[in-house]
Protein backbone atom coordinates (compact mmCIF):
# COMPACT_ATOMS: atom_id res chain seq x y z
CA UNK A 1 0.00 0.00 0.00
CA UNK A 2 2.62 2.30 1.00
CA UNK A 3 4.53 1.92 -1.85
CA UNK A 4 1.35 3.02 -4.29
CA UNK A 5 1.54 6.34 -2.39
CA UNK A 6 5.40 7.00 -3.06
CA UNK A 7 6.36 8.37 -6.36
CA UNK A 8 7.05 7.03 -9.78
CA UNK A 9 10.60 8.07 -10.18
CA UNK A 10 11.26 7.07 -6.11
CA UNK A 11 9.78 3.78 -6.56
CA UNK A 12 12.00 3.11 -9.78
CA UNK A 13 14.90 3.99 -8.15
CA UNK A 14 14.13 1.55 -5.03
CA UNK A 15 13.58 -1.03 -7.95
CA UNK A 16 16.89 -0.20 -9.37
CA UNK A 17 19.01 -0.28 -5.80
CA UNK A 18 17.51 -3.10 -4.63
CA UNK A 19 17.73 -5.10 -8.16
CA UNK A 20 21.44 -3.83 -8.26
CA UNK A 21 22.27 -4.85 -5.16
CA UNK A 22 21.09 -8.20 -5.22
CA UNK A 23 23.50 -8.37 -8.84
CA UNK A 24 26.55 -7.32 -7.09
CA UNK A 25 26.46 -8.74 -4.50
CA UNK A 26 25.96 -12.16 -6.24
CA UNK A 27 29.08 -10.93 -8.29
CA UNK A 28 31.09 -10.46 -5.24
CA UNK A 29 30.47 -13.44 -3.53
CA UNK A 30 31.05 -15.02 -6.72
CA UNK A 31 34.05 -12.84 -7.20
CA UNK A 32 35.65 -13.85 -3.60
CA UNK A 33 34.99 -17.62 -4.26
CA UNK A 34 37.05 -17.03 -7.57
CA UNK A 35 39.73 -15.61 -6.05
CA UNK A 36 39.79 -17.81 -3.13
CA UNK A 37 39.75 -21.00 -5.17
CA UNK A 38 42.34 -19.60 -7.49
CA UNK A 39 44.66 -18.69 -4.71
CA UNK A 40 44.16 -22.24 -2.87
CA UNK A 41 44.95 -23.57 -6.07
CA UNK A 42 48.55 -21.76 -6.86
CA UNK A 43 49.40 -22.85 -3.05
CA UNK A 44 48.13 -26.58 -3.61
CA UNK A 45 50.51 -26.72 -6.72
CA UNK A 46 53.75 -24.76 -4.69
CA UNK A 47 53.06 -27.47 -2.02
CA UNK A 48 52.97 -30.36 -4.29
CA UNK A 49 56.27 -28.99 -6.15
CA UNK A 50 58.08 -28.90 -2.89
CA UNK A 51 57.35 -32.78 -3.08
CA UNK A 52 60.06 -33.09 -5.37
CA UNK A 53 62.44 -31.05 -3.24
CA UNK A 54 62.15 -33.05 -0.44
CA UNK A 55 62.41 -36.08 -2.28
CA UNK A 56 65.97 -35.45 -3.96
CA UNK A 57 66.81 -34.42 -0.31
CA UNK A 58 66.57 -37.91 1.14
CA UNK A 59 67.07 -39.54 -2.96
CA UNK A 60 70.71 -37.96 -3.29
CA UNK A 61 71.51 -38.17 1.14
CA UNK A 62 72.04 -34.62 1.45
CA UNK A 63 70.69 -34.52 4.67
CA UNK A 64 68.96 -31.29 5.92
CA UNK A 65 71.46 -29.46 3.47
CA UNK A 66 69.14 -25.70 3.72
CA UNK A 67 69.86 -25.29 0.15
CA UNK A 68 68.52 -28.31 -1.26
CA UNK A 69 65.75 -28.39 1.08
CA UNK A 70 64.28 -24.70 1.04
CA UNK A 71 60.40 -25.13 1.34
CA UNK A 72 58.25 -22.31 3.33
CA UNK A 73 56.05 -25.40 4.19
CA UNK A 74 55.58 -27.37 7.43
CA UNK A 75 55.92 -30.92 6.63
CA UNK A 76 56.58 -34.59 8.40
CA UNK A 77 56.84 -38.08 7.20
CA UNK A 78 55.28 -41.00 9.22
CA UNK A 79 55.92 -44.82 8.82
CA UNK A 80 53.11 -47.42 8.50
CA UNK A 81 52.10 -47.30 12.07
CA UNK A 82 51.86 -43.57 12.40
CA UNK A 83 55.33 -42.85 14.38
CA UNK A 84 57.22 -39.75 13.45
CA UNK A 85 60.12 -40.71 11.36
CA UNK A 86 61.45 -37.27 9.79
CA UNK A 87 60.09 -33.56 9.35
CA UNK A 88 59.18 -30.43 11.33
CA UNK A 89 59.93 -31.67 15.50
CA UNK A 90 56.83 -29.64 16.36
CA UNK A 91 54.66 -32.29 14.73
CA UNK A 92 56.21 -34.88 16.77
CA UNK A 93 53.83 -34.91 19.73
CA UNK A 94 51.04 -34.76 17.59
CA UNK A 95 52.02 -37.96 15.17
CA UNK A 96 49.75 -40.40 14.21
CA UNK A 97 47.15 -37.32 13.78
CA UNK A 98 49.39 -34.00 13.60
CA UNK A 99 47.24 -31.20 14.61
CA UNK A 100 44.20 -33.08 13.63
CA UNK A 101 44.28 -32.42 10.10
CA UNK A 102 42.68 -33.76 7.27
CA UNK A 103 42.95 -34.85 3.99
CA UNK A 104 42.64 -32.94 0.53
CA UNK A 105 38.99 -33.94 -0.88
CA UNK A 106 39.26 -37.03 -3.15
CA UNK A 107 41.44 -35.87 -6.41
CA UNK A 108 43.68 -33.74 -4.25
CA UNK A 109 46.06 -35.86 -2.67
CA UNK A 110 49.02 -37.08 -4.83
CA UNK A 111 49.96 -40.50 -4.23
CA UNK A 112 53.99 -41.47 -5.56
CA UNK A 113 55.16 -44.26 -5.52
CA UNK A 114 59.21 -44.06 -5.23
CA UNK A 115 62.38 -46.03 -4.05
CA UNK A 116 63.70 -43.14 -1.66
CA UNK A 117 66.69 -43.47 1.42
CA UNK A 118 65.78 -41.63 4.56
CA UNK A 119 68.45 -39.89 6.31
CA UNK A 120 69.26 -39.78 9.76
CA UNK A 121 69.14 -36.20 10.01
CA UNK A 122 66.42 -34.36 11.07
CA UNK A 123 64.66 -32.17 8.62
CA UNK A 124 64.92 -27.97 9.53
CA UNK A 125 62.32 -27.14 11.25
CA UNK A 126 60.20 -24.01 9.64
CA UNK A 127 59.67 -21.22 11.93
CA UNK A 128 56.16 -20.90 13.37
CA UNK A 129 54.81 -24.41 12.86
CA UNK A 130 52.99 -23.55 16.16
CA UNK A 131 51.23 -21.00 14.98
CA UNK A 132 49.15 -23.74 12.74
CA UNK A 133 47.10 -24.57 15.80
CA UNK A 134 43.71 -24.01 14.81
CA UNK A 135 43.82 -23.32 10.79
CA UNK A 136 41.92 -24.40 8.14
CA UNK A 137 45.18 -26.85 7.46
CA UNK A 138 45.16 -28.68 3.75
CA UNK A 139 47.46 -31.76 3.27
CA UNK A 140 49.78 -32.65 0.02
CA UNK A 141 50.46 -36.25 0.53
CA UNK A 142 53.17 -38.41 -0.89
CA UNK A 143 53.18 -42.19 -0.27
CA UNK A 144 56.93 -43.67 -0.78
CA UNK A 145 59.15 -46.57 -0.49
CA UNK A 146 62.18 -46.08 1.58
CA UNK A 147 65.47 -47.25 3.32
CA UNK A 148 66.57 -45.27 6.32
CA UNK A 149 70.46 -44.59 7.16
CA UNK A 150 71.48 -46.01 10.11
CA UNK A 151 75.23 -45.16 11.53
CA UNK A 152 76.08 -44.02 7.73
CA UNK A 153 75.08 -47.38 7.17
CA UNK A 154 72.31 -48.15 4.75
CA UNK A 155 69.32 -49.92 7.17
CA UNK A 156 66.72 -52.46 6.38
CA UNK A 157 64.20 -51.14 4.06
CA UNK A 158 60.94 -49.03 5.38
CA UNK A 159 57.63 -49.60 3.36
CA UNK A 160 54.83 -47.45 2.83
CA UNK A 161 56.18 -44.43 4.79
CA UNK A 162 54.12 -41.18 3.96
CA UNK A 163 55.28 -37.59 3.79
CA UNK A 164 53.02 -34.84 4.87
CA UNK A 165 52.94 -31.20 3.17
CA UNK A 166 50.81 -28.73 5.96
CA UNK A 167 49.64 -25.73 4.27
CA UNK A 168 47.55 -23.12 5.15
CA UNK A 169 44.80 -20.54 3.26
CA UNK A 170 46.48 -17.46 4.60
CA UNK A 171 47.60 -16.10 0.99
CA UNK A 172 44.02 -16.92 -0.01
CA UNK A 173 43.05 -15.52 2.70
CA UNK A 174 44.84 -12.49 2.27
CA UNK A 175 43.41 -11.83 -1.60
CA UNK A 176 39.94 -12.19 -0.14
CA UNK A 177 40.66 -9.38 2.19
CA UNK A 178 41.93 -7.37 -0.01
CA UNK A 179 39.00 -7.75 -2.45
CA UNK A 180 36.47 -7.76 0.39
CA UNK A 181 37.95 -4.03 1.24
CA UNK A 182 37.14 -2.93 -2.28
CA UNK A 183 33.88 -4.33 -2.20
CA UNK A 184 32.40 -2.93 1.19
CA UNK A 185 33.10 0.74 -0.72
CA UNK A 186 32.75 -0.18 -4.03
CA UNK A 187 29.21 -1.68 -3.50
CA UNK A 188 27.77 0.51 -1.85
CA UNK A 189 28.63 3.28 -4.11
CA UNK A 190 27.61 1.21 -7.20
CA UNK A 191 24.02 0.80 -5.67
CA UNK A 192 23.24 4.41 -5.30
CA UNK A 193 24.92 5.60 -8.26
CA UNK A 194 22.46 3.47 -10.52
CA UNK A 195 19.87 4.99 -7.91
CA UNK A 196 20.84 8.17 -8.89
CA UNK A 197 20.98 7.52 -12.58
CA UNK A 198 17.58 6.37 -12.61
CA UNK A 199 16.28 8.87 -10.56
CA UNK A 200 17.54 11.15 -12.61
CA UNK A 201 16.40 9.64 -16.16
CA UNK A 202 13.21 8.86 -14.41
CA UNK A 203 12.83 12.78 -13.55
CA UNK A 204 14.14 13.88 -17.08
CA UNK A 205 11.23 11.41 -18.69
CA UNK A 206 8.49 12.41 -16.86
CA UNK A 207 9.10 16.13 -16.96
CA UNK A 208 6.57 16.62 -20.06
CA UNK A 209 4.25 14.89 -17.97
CA UNK A 210 4.18 17.79 -15.79
CA UNK A 211 3.41 19.87 -18.40
CA UNK A 212 0.76 17.94 -19.49
CA UNK A 213 -0.58 17.81 -16.11
CA UNK A 214 -0.47 21.86 -15.24
CA UNK A 215 -1.87 22.50 -18.70
CA UNK A 216 -4.70 20.04 -17.94
CA UNK A 217 -6.13 22.03 -14.70
CA UNK A 218 -6.57 24.92 -17.27
CA UNK A 219 -8.91 23.29 -19.48
CA UNK A 220 -12.69 23.73 -18.66
CA UNK A 221 -15.68 22.88 -19.88
CA UNK A 222 -16.17 26.68 -20.82
CA UNK A 223 -12.85 26.66 -22.98
CA UNK A 224 -11.84 23.07 -24.57
CA UNK A 225 -9.68 25.24 -26.79
CA UNK A 226 -6.61 24.98 -25.20
CA UNK A 227 -4.16 21.73 -26.18
CA UNK A 228 -1.44 20.12 -24.28
CA UNK A 229 1.90 20.41 -25.16
CA UNK A 230 3.57 17.66 -27.12
CA UNK A 231 6.81 16.24 -26.28
CA UNK A 232 9.73 16.47 -29.55
CA UNK A 233 10.66 13.41 -29.00
CA UNK A 234 8.60 10.42 -30.60
CA UNK A 235 8.08 7.91 -27.16
CA UNK A 236 5.16 6.60 -24.95
CA UNK A 237 4.43 10.33 -23.72
CA UNK A 238 4.61 12.16 -27.25
CA UNK A 239 1.65 9.83 -27.90
CA UNK A 240 0.24 10.20 -24.68
CA UNK A 241 0.04 13.55 -25.39
CA UNK A 242 -1.23 13.22 -28.80
CA UNK A 243 -4.21 11.14 -27.90
CA UNK A 244 -5.30 13.27 -25.03
CA UNK A 245 -5.09 16.34 -28.22
CA UNK A 246 -7.24 13.86 -30.03
CA UNK A 247 -9.47 13.21 -27.34
CA UNK A 248 -9.98 17.00 -26.33
CA UNK A 249 -11.10 17.59 -30.02
CA UNK A 250 -13.39 15.20 -30.22
CA UNK A 251 -14.53 16.81 -26.63
CA UNK A 252 -14.93 19.99 -28.27
CA UNK A 253 -16.42 19.02 -31.09
CA UNK A 254 -19.39 17.36 -29.35
CA UNK A 255 -19.60 20.42 -26.97
CA UNK A 256 -20.15 22.41 -29.85
CA UNK A 257 -22.41 20.25 -31.18
CA UNK A 258 -24.34 19.56 -27.52
CA UNK A 259 -24.49 23.97 -27.79
CA UNK A 260 -25.52 23.94 -31.41
CA UNK A 261 -28.34 20.97 -30.58
CA UNK A 262 -29.60 22.90 -27.36
CA UNK A 263 -29.76 26.25 -29.00
CA UNK A 264 -31.66 24.92 -32.22
CA UNK A 265 -33.73 22.83 -30.21
CA UNK A 266 -34.53 25.75 -28.23
CA UNK A 267 -35.78 27.92 -31.40
CA UNK A 268 -37.57 24.87 -33.13
CA UNK A 269 -39.71 23.96 -29.63
CA UNK A 270 -39.70 28.33 -28.76
CA UNK A 271 -41.49 28.35 -32.37
CA UNK A 272 -44.56 26.53 -31.85
CA UNK A 273 -45.03 27.48 -28.32
CA UNK A 274 -44.85 31.03 -29.40
CA UNK A 275 -47.63 30.01 -32.13
CA UNK A 276 -49.90 28.34 -30.35
CA UNK A 277 -49.70 30.75 -27.42
CA UNK A 278 -50.24 34.19 -29.77
CA UNK A 279 -53.46 32.09 -31.30
CA UNK A 280 -54.66 31.23 -27.71
CA UNK A 281 -54.21 35.08 -26.31
CA UNK A 282 -56.09 36.18 -29.95
CA UNK A 283 -58.86 33.90 -29.07
CA UNK A 284 -59.31 35.31 -25.23
CA UNK A 285 -59.10 38.56 -26.43
CA UNK A 286 -61.54 38.60 -28.72
CA UNK A 287 -64.16 35.70 -28.10
CA UNK A 288 -66.84 36.60 -29.67
CA UNK A 289 -65.03 37.22 -33.28
CA UNK A 290 -62.92 33.55 -32.80
CA UNK A 291 -63.73 30.69 -34.80
CA UNK A 292 -62.58 28.03 -32.30
CA UNK A 293 -63.05 24.89 -34.33
CA UNK A 294 -60.19 26.45 -36.48
CA UNK A 295 -58.57 27.74 -33.72
CA UNK A 296 -58.82 24.24 -31.97
CA UNK A 297 -57.44 22.22 -34.87
CA UNK A 298 -54.21 25.08 -35.42
CA UNK A 299 -53.73 24.39 -31.27
CA UNK A 300 -54.14 20.59 -32.17
CA UNK A 301 -51.64 20.93 -34.69
CA UNK A 302 -49.02 22.94 -32.74
CA UNK A 303 -49.21 20.44 -29.83
CA UNK A 304 -48.46 17.49 -32.13
CA UNK A 305 -45.23 19.20 -33.88
CA UNK A 306 -44.55 19.88 -30.36
CA UNK A 307 -44.90 15.68 -29.31
CA UNK A 308 -43.42 14.80 -32.56
CA UNK A 309 -40.32 17.17 -31.94
CA UNK A 310 -39.90 15.64 -28.42
CA UNK A 311 -39.83 12.54 -29.36
CA UNK A 312 -36.76 12.95 -31.72
CA UNK A 313 -35.21 14.75 -29.03
CA UNK A 314 -35.59 12.19 -26.56
CA UNK A 315 -34.36 9.71 -29.39
CA UNK A 316 -31.58 11.19 -30.33
CA UNK A 317 -30.63 11.43 -26.86
CA UNK A 318 -31.09 7.52 -26.25
CA UNK A 319 -28.75 7.40 -29.27
CA UNK A 320 -26.11 9.74 -28.61
CA UNK A 321 -25.89 7.85 -25.20
CA UNK A 322 -25.23 4.35 -27.01
CA UNK A 323 -28.56 2.96 -24.84
CA UNK A 324 -28.37 -0.79 -25.28
CA UNK A 325 -31.54 -2.17 -27.67
CA UNK A 326 -33.35 -4.96 -27.29
CA UNK A 327 -31.63 -6.68 -29.72
CA UNK A 328 -33.65 -10.03 -31.73
CA UNK A 329 -33.81 -11.24 -35.42
CA UNK A 330 -35.66 -8.43 -37.75
CA UNK A 331 -37.44 -9.72 -41.05
CA UNK A 332 -36.59 -6.70 -43.22
CA UNK A 333 -38.70 -7.26 -45.83
CA UNK A 334 -41.72 -7.61 -43.64
CA UNK A 335 -40.55 -4.38 -42.11
CA UNK A 336 -40.50 -2.74 -45.29
CA UNK A 337 -43.77 -3.33 -46.61
CA UNK A 338 -45.44 -2.12 -43.46
CA UNK A 339 -43.81 1.12 -43.46
CA UNK A 340 -44.23 1.49 -47.11
CA UNK A 341 -47.91 1.06 -46.08
CA UNK A 342 -48.13 3.90 -43.57
CA UNK A 343 -46.35 6.21 -46.03
CA UNK A 344 -48.92 5.56 -48.84
CA UNK A 345 -51.58 6.65 -46.48
CA UNK A 346 -50.57 10.13 -46.76
CA UNK A 347 -48.25 10.22 -49.74
CA UNK A 348 -49.07 12.14 -53.61
CA UNK A 349 -46.29 9.78 -54.93
CA UNK A 350 -46.75 6.10 -55.66
CA UNK A 351 -44.55 3.92 -53.13
CA UNK A 352 -43.58 0.61 -54.53
CA UNK A 353 -41.13 -2.18 -52.68
CA UNK A 354 -38.73 -4.34 -54.34
CA UNK A 355 -38.25 -7.70 -52.10
CA UNK A 356 -38.82 -10.58 -53.32
CA UNK A 357 -41.21 -12.78 -50.54
CA UNK A 358 -38.30 -15.38 -51.59
CA UNK A 359 -35.51 -13.55 -50.12
CA UNK A 360 -34.82 -13.76 -46.44
CA UNK A 361 -32.83 -10.69 -45.13
CA UNK A 362 -33.02 -10.58 -41.71
CA UNK A 363 -30.82 -8.28 -39.56
CA UNK A 364 -29.80 -8.24 -35.72
CA UNK A 365 -31.65 -5.34 -34.13
CA UNK A 366 -34.67 -3.39 -32.48
CA UNK A 367 -37.56 -3.67 -34.53
CA UNK A 368 -39.15 -0.37 -33.46
CA UNK A 369 -36.27 1.97 -34.06
CA UNK A 370 -35.11 0.01 -37.39
CA UNK A 371 -38.91 1.24 -38.65
CA UNK A 372 -38.28 4.16 -37.35
CA UNK A 373 -35.11 4.32 -39.71
CA UNK A 374 -37.11 3.01 -42.72
CA UNK A 375 -39.93 5.61 -41.77
CA UNK A 376 -37.69 8.50 -41.51
CA UNK A 377 -36.43 7.96 -45.41
CA UNK A 378 -39.95 7.18 -46.80
CA UNK A 379 -41.41 10.62 -45.50
CA UNK A 380 -38.05 12.40 -46.78
CA UNK A 381 -38.34 10.67 -49.87
CA UNK A 382 -42.18 10.90 -50.48
CA UNK A 383 -41.52 14.99 -49.31
CA UNK A 384 -39.73 15.63 -51.97
CA UNK A 385 -41.06 13.25 -54.55
CA UNK A 386 -42.68 13.83 -57.95
CA UNK A 387 -44.34 11.07 -58.80
CA UNK A 388 -42.83 7.32 -57.23
CA UNK A 389 -40.40 6.45 -54.44
CA UNK A 390 -38.80 2.80 -54.72
CA UNK A 391 -37.42 0.57 -52.20
CA UNK A 392 -35.26 -1.81 -52.16
CA UNK A 393 -34.24 -4.66 -49.76
CA UNK A 394 -31.61 -7.24 -51.16
CA UNK A 395 -28.98 -8.88 -49.43
CA UNK A 396 -24.99 -9.04 -50.33
CA UNK A 397 -21.51 -10.03 -48.39
CA UNK A 398 -22.89 -10.36 -45.67
CA UNK A 399 -24.69 -7.14 -45.32
CA UNK A 400 -28.22 -6.04 -45.61
CA UNK A 401 -28.70 -3.12 -48.24
CA UNK A 402 -32.01 -1.19 -48.14
CA UNK A 403 -32.28 1.63 -50.96
CA UNK A 404 -34.37 4.02 -50.92
CA UNK A 405 -35.15 6.68 -54.28
CA UNK A 406 -37.35 9.12 -54.90
CA UNK A 407 -37.34 11.27 -58.53
CA UNK A 408 -37.56 14.52 -57.16
CA UNK A 409 -35.18 17.15 -57.79
CA UNK A 410 -32.33 15.64 -55.92
CA UNK A 411 -29.39 17.42 -53.62
CA UNK A 412 -26.61 19.66 -54.74
CA UNK A 413 -23.17 17.57 -53.80
CA UNK A 414 -22.67 20.55 -51.72
CA UNK A 415 -25.22 19.70 -49.36
CA UNK A 416 -24.98 15.65 -49.60
CA UNK A 417 -22.99 15.48 -45.70
CA UNK A 418 -25.20 18.95 -44.52
CA UNK A 419 -28.62 17.13 -44.52
CA UNK A 420 -27.51 14.53 -41.88
CA UNK A 421 -26.95 17.35 -39.88
CA UNK A 422 -29.58 17.91 -36.56
CA UNK A 423 -32.20 20.80 -37.50
CA UNK A 424 -30.86 21.35 -41.20
CA UNK A 425 -33.27 21.78 -43.22
CA UNK A 426 -32.89 22.98 -47.40
CA UNK A 427 -34.51 26.51 -47.90
CA UNK A 428 -36.98 24.48 -50.05
CA UNK A 429 -38.56 22.77 -47.08
CA UNK A 430 -37.93 25.70 -44.29
CA UNK A 431 -42.24 25.90 -44.21
CA UNK A 432 -44.44 24.90 -41.52
CA UNK A 433 -46.70 22.62 -43.96
CA UNK A 434 -44.13 20.23 -45.55
CA UNK A 435 -40.95 20.96 -43.68
CA UNK A 436 -40.26 18.70 -41.01
CA UNK A 437 -38.09 19.09 -38.05
CA UNK A 438 -34.41 18.85 -39.42
CA UNK A 439 -34.16 15.44 -37.65
CA UNK A 440 -35.31 12.97 -39.85
CA UNK A 441 -32.24 12.16 -41.64
CA UNK A 442 -30.03 12.73 -38.62
CA UNK A 443 -31.65 10.24 -36.50
CA UNK A 444 -31.98 7.23 -39.74
CA UNK A 445 -28.15 7.80 -39.84
CA UNK A 446 -27.72 7.37 -35.41
CA UNK A 447 -29.64 4.11 -35.79
CA UNK A 448 -27.71 2.32 -38.70
CA UNK A 449 -24.36 3.54 -36.53
CA UNK A 450 -26.08 2.10 -33.49
CA UNK A 451 -26.97 -1.42 -35.55
CA UNK A 452 -22.81 -1.07 -36.76
CA UNK A 453 -24.13 0.04 -40.31
CA UNK A 454 -23.98 3.04 -42.21
CA UNK A 455 -26.31 5.55 -44.33
CA UNK A 456 -25.26 7.48 -47.12
CA UNK A 457 -26.08 9.79 -49.64
CA UNK A 458 -25.33 7.79 -53.24
CA UNK A 459 -24.08 10.03 -55.71
CA UNK A 460 -26.78 10.14 -58.81
CA UNK A 461 -27.14 12.15 -62.17
CA UNK A 462 -27.72 15.92 -62.13
CA UNK A 463 -32.40 15.74 -61.67
CA UNK A 464 -32.40 11.98 -61.39
CA UNK A 465 -33.68 12.01 -57.51
CA UNK A 466 -31.72 10.77 -54.42
CA UNK A 467 -30.79 7.86 -53.37
CA UNK A 468 -30.15 6.83 -50.13
CA UNK A 469 -28.34 3.42 -49.05
CA UNK A 470 -28.53 1.96 -45.41
CA UNK A 471 -25.93 -1.05 -44.83
CA UNK A 472 -26.15 -3.38 -41.92
CA UNK A 473 -24.60 -6.37 -41.32
CA UNK A 474 -26.67 -9.65 -41.63
CA UNK A 475 -27.87 -11.66 -38.54
CA UNK A 476 -25.77 -14.91 -37.75
CA UNK A 477 -27.18 -17.76 -40.46
CA UNK A 478 -28.70 -15.71 -42.98
CA UNK A 479 -28.09 -16.89 -46.21
CA UNK A 480 -26.94 -14.75 -48.65
CA UNK A 481 -28.65 -13.81 -52.03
Amino acid sequence: MLGKRLPIRLRAALAAALTAALAFTAGALWLRNEVYASKMGDTHNRARASLDVIEQRYKHGYGSDPVLFDTPYTWVIVDPAGRFVEGDPDLEPFVPDPLGVHPDPPGKTVAIERDLHLGTVSGTARPGSKQLAGRDIRVVSSAFQGRGLLDGRPSAPVENLTLHILVTPEEAEEAVAAVDHVLYFGLPAAVLLVALIVWTTTSRALRPVEGIQQRLRTITSRDLSLRVPVPPRRDEIARLAATTNDTLDRLEQAAEQQRRFTADASHELRTPLAALRADLEVALHYPDHTNWPEITRGTLSDAARLEQLTEDLLLLADLDNRTPHTARPVELGALTHKAAAQARRHAPASVHVDCPASDDVTVHGDARQLERLLRNLLDNAVRHARSRVLVTVSAQDATALIEVRDDGPGVPAEHREKIFERFTRLDASRNRTSGGTGLGLAIAREIAHNHHGTLTLSETPPAAGTRFVAVLPLAPGTKEA
